[in-house]
């Protein structure tokens, strides 16, 4: 009977140690290829979690087969800490030389409390570059008077806007992919007499309702069989298809990277993925992550409770090191919370 229970259990955690690894495998594979299958990455924690109650049932249990498990995480060590990153000090000093760069999806903000709350906000970061997404047309018009007197100069397509107190070299440069309302700009920036390219990022949305993601919620916990499978088949629709977007949006950002990759480089925003995508993963492998460089924990920048993830990210070229990064979670006039960046110039 014992060996009977050991072999059920191993069974279960060799399926999820499979699972664990299909997670990591699909972020090499473009979603388009496999829209439904592709959204399995987002499962990641769930399968990572079991794969370290699994340790810990062997540990009590069977110590003998505790290493299924242990080569099971060794195997994806390094996604893990994409995921949730464990730098425990938080160097928030700026130093000489440190610049700040922030990127927030700062939503609707149509009252004027909520705009006086933002400025307010970004006075006390002293933030070199702002990086805003899903910017109403009206937001920066109402508040040039503390712009100007913070001393950014603006550069704005559409809802995306960028904030600098270094000078602009060029006018925004649209990276073109397709998408059905979403956008990537990139602009030239003077940062101490040497020029840097930063592209700023709102890859596209899921496209939920409210009543949809309350729907993802009741999903998960509505008894009923029929409910389920007709909430899940209308929301793996939706999220599928604005995965392929988001997969084709990411090469074309990729490719505008690879044309510059010698100039020092800042790419951000609102990506819509979480670490364990194609997109993100995509990224990674031309720049450097600052969460994963110096965050803690999984830092979700999404701010609503039923769905608890980060998808909001800053990547940089080698010729910075990043010294502090943190989603900041006092400000909750947004459905995200912003990511502030500390960047350190390397010596050449």
């Amino acid at each position: 009977m014992k060996r009977l229970a050991i072999s059920l259990f191993l069974g279960a955690n060799l399926c999820n140690t499979i699972l664990l690894w299909l997670c990591v495998a699909l972020t090499f594979v473009p979603p388009d290829i496999i829209p439904h299958l592709s959204l399995l990455t987002l499962a990641f924690p769930v399968f990572l979690a079991i794969e370290i109650l699994f340790i810990l049932f062997w540990l009590i249990f069977y110590i003998r087969m505790a290493w299924t498990s242990v080569v099971g995480l060794l195997a994806v060590s390094s996604y893990i800490l994409d995921y949730s990153p464990l730098h425990f000090t938080d160097n928030t000093d700026k130093a000489d030389g440190t610049m700040t760069v922030i990127s927030y999806n700062v939503g609707d903000l149509s009252s004027k409390e909520q705009q006086g709350e933002l400025f307010q906000f970004l006075g006390t970061t002293d933030a070199d570059i702002i990086c805003l997404q899903e910017v109403t047309s009206h937001l920066l018009k109402n508040n040039k008077e503390w712009l100007d007197s913070a001393a950014y100069q603006i550069l704005q397509s559409g809802s995306i806007a960028i904030l600098s107190r270094h000078p602009f070299l060029s006018d925004t440069i649209r990276i073109n992919f397709p998408t059905r309302s979403n956008r990537s700009i990139a602009c030239w920036i003077d940062l101490n007499g040497d020029s840097l390219l930063l592209i700023n990022n709102h890859l596209e949305s899921n496209h939920l309702s409210v009543e949809e993601k309350n729907e993802f919620v009741n999903t998960i916990t509505d008894p009923h069989r029929q409910t389920i499978k007709s909430s899940s088949r209308r929301l793996m629709g939706k999220l599928s298809e604005a995965a392929g977007y988001r997969g084709a949006q990411a090469d074309s950002v990729c490719a505008f990277i690879s044309q510059h990759a010698s100039h020092p480089t800042i790419v951000c925003g609102d990506l819509n993925e979480t670490p364990i995508s194609y997109v993100y993963q995509q990224l990674d492998r031309h720049l450097l992550s600052a969460y994963r460089e110096a965050g803690y924990g999984p830092g979700f920048s999404y701010s609503r409770r039923s769905f608890p993830v980060r998808i909001d990210h800053l990547f940089h070229s080698p010729h910075w090191t990043c010294t502090a990064c943190r989603i900041d979670r006092t400000i909750p006039l947004s459905d995200h919370y912003p990511l502030i960046v500390h960047l350190q110039r390397k010596v050449q």
